[in-house]
């Protein structure tokens, strides 16, 4: 796991200063090349092969090509051995030099081989052409400015910064895409000019230009029907088991997260089929509704691993505010990314790889929005009209914990005359949708016709899952995980979003991942006997923060330090009348707008540091 940069001419000093902003992804080693058309850079976290032989970027016998990546091939061993066949030899034990010899045997056509998470900037030095390309869900990075000429890449949008040529424009869609969702969908980035390249995309800069294109697709249509559970169960167990196996392939200590969920409960169970000696890790929190930790310690202690726990509390939120807004180079809202930094945190002081359970809740269907937006399509049999008496008095009897489900549409029922799609693309933000409509000076955007590409098939279940695997997982999730990990300088593999197994779980039928009201229902049946019960069908918790509570007590200070000062950045964007109402209603307990306040207070933090 590394970071890379690089651009079209030469120029050693900015190069080195580039790759330099990406110390904290790499800090085993460095490495540069460059020529009159190019320069390469690399930070290296050594992972296989921890010799000199592993240093990049790294080039053919002939120095013809050149490559600076960043990532895992996990299926680099199969692929090195029928390269082999072919007659070339290899000079180390890496899956980097593997790439290499991959794209001179079968050009642009050798992302269609790699099973893994990777970012890469191949340099065909004799065609003066970059080939770029990005995982398939997006698990690493890859950002790049084209302008005029101008060539750049990085992993993180800060290294491109260094260009002094580089405008900080802000890309108002940006921002209305961030106030709505909480972070920005690819291609776009916050600043005008420098785009992410999309997961399952590649890209070829030449004397001809710049062109992108997807490599791959996922696809629900070709469904495996009239097996019995067993042939499922089984399936996924095998699967599970390989895409382990293979990531625990190493040079360094490897170790597993371990919330006590039914995903990394999952994970960790796999990993000890094969290796004794595991140490796991989790987080505690202060207030008990959102701590999940007892659950890792039943897990941790019915397979025995060597178990590791952070406490988290409101002065952790407070000290690494600064730090996000500095490792997420973007404004980023999903919260949890505190936490995942912590625990990345503690496993690093310990190991240099740990697995993680990302990647279920999309595969097997886990979130309730799912559950959500298949229940309130009881609007295509029930007269609007009726929809009016039965729903909305509801929401004067009932609160959000006697009955949520019926809480949330009986305060958003405008939306369940929309479409499927235009539905889920506002469930997304479902809780607060009109408190960020009303506090957004530059309005909100939906994305509807984005999130109609997504849904193109008969089932419903199957379009979220789509759409999910096109934008929340690698925007969100992804993101998340990747900045918390490897600012710390730990790499964090993903087992359930294997290949293999993800092209499988999209052939599995609808109702056997949301069967009834149960989620996830063929994966727990395929955990039985593995995962205790009270883990695979106890409540979902999610990895939530209680900034409902911080925000009232703890942090109250903080938030209206930052969001109702007199120098407010955000001023161009947010209202802060109407921030100011929302803190009010939040501290006296009349509302709960911890998420929307979050947000607004990541754009804030990001302004400051990177806008201006």
């Amino acid at each position: 796991m590394c970071g890379i940069v690089g651009f079209n001419w030469e120029d050693k000093d900015v190069i080195r200063k580039m790759a330099a902003m990406l110390q904290h992804r790499g800090p085993d080693q460095n490495g540069f090349y460059t020529d009159e058309n190019t320069s390469l850079g690399h930070q290296r976290l050594s992972i296989l092969d921890l010799s000199e032989k592993g240093r990049q970027p790294m080039s053919n016998k002939e120095g013809t090509i050149w490559i600076t990546y960043n990532g895992e091939v996990y299926n680099f061993q199969e692929i090195r051995e029928n390269l082999k066949q072919k007659g070339y030899k290899f000079n180390s034990g890496t899956d980097t030099e593997v790439l290499i010899y991959a794209y001179q045997e079968y050009g642009e056509k050798c992302t269609q081989l790699f099973n893994g998470m990777f970012a890469f900037c191949i340099y065909d030095k004799n065609k003066k052409k970059f080939f770029l390309a990005r995982d398939r869900t997006g698990k690493k990075p890859l950002y790049y400015y084209y302008k005029e000429g101008k060539f750049i890449f990085a992993s993180e949008l800060k290294s491109i910064l260094q260009h002094e040529f580089v405008e900080r424009k802000i890309d108002l869609e940006a921002v209305r895409n961030y106030i709505t969702y909480g972070c920005i969908y690819s291609p776009r980035t916050i600043f005008q000019d420098i785009y992410k390249l999309p997961p399952a995309h590649q890209m070829v800069v030449d004397k001809d230009g710049l062109r992108t294109e997807r490599y791959w697709e996922l696809d629900f249509s070709q469904k495996i029907e009239g097996k019995p559970e067993s042939f499922y169960t089984e399936k996924i167990i095998s699967l599970l088991d390989e895409a382990v196996k293979k990531r625990l392939v190493a040079d360094v200590p490897v170790g597993a997260f371990l919330s006590g969920g039914v995903d990394s409960s999952a994970v960790v169970a796999s990993i000890k089929k094969f290796k004794d000696d595991l140490k796991t890790f989790s987080i505690g929190f202060d207030y008990e509704e959102f701590n999940e930790s007892k659950w890792s310690k039943i897990m941790s202690e019915k397979l025995g691993t060597d178990h590791y726990e952070i406490q988290f509390d409101a002065n952790s939120v407070l000290k690494l505010i600064p730090k996000l807004s500095y490792l997420y180079d973007e404004p980023f809202a999903d919260s949890s990314m505190i936490p995942t930094y912590l625990v990345s945190q503690v496993a690093r002081k310990h190991v240099t790889v740990s697995l993680s359970g990302d990647g279920g809740d999309e595969v097997f269907i886990g979130y309730n929005r799912y559950l959500w937006n298949k229940q309130i399509n009881v609007r295509k049999f029930i007269p609007t009209l009726m929809l009016n008496y039965a729903i909305k008095p509801a929401s004067v009897l009932l609160s959000k914990s006697s009955n949520p489900f019926i809480y949330k549409i009986s305060k958003h029922l405008d939306e369940l005359t929309h479409s499927n799609a235009e539905r889920y693309s506002q469930i997304i933000a479902f809780e607060d949708k009109k408190t960020r409509e009303e506090v957004s000076m530059i309005g909100v955007t939906y994305y509807y016709d984005l999130y109609k590409k997504q849904f193109i098939y008969p089932s419903i279940i199957d379009n979220m899952s789509n759409a999910d695997f096109h934008m929340y997982l690698p925007e969100d999730i992804h993101t998340k995980v990747d900045r918390a990990s490897m600012g710390n300088s730990l790499e964090v593999r993903v087992p359930i979003l294997d290949t293999d197994m993800i092209e499988f779980a999209a052939k599995i039928p609808a109702n056997l991942k949301l069967n009834g009201t149960e989620k996830k229902y063929i994966f727990k049946k395929a955990l039985l006997g593995t995962v205790p019960k009270e883990i695979l069908y106890r409540k979902k918790q999610g990895f939530a923060v209680p900034l409902v509570y911080y925000f009232r007590k703890e942090l109250a200070n903080y938030l209206e330090d930052n969001l109702l000062a007199k120098d407010f950045a955000s001023k161009p964007y947010l209202r802060q009348d109407k921030i100011k109402r929302l803190i009010e209603l939040h501290k006296q307990g009349k509302e709960d707008y911890s998420a929307p306040l979050w947000a607004f207070l990541m754009l804030e933090n990001f302004l400051d540091r990177w806008a201006y």
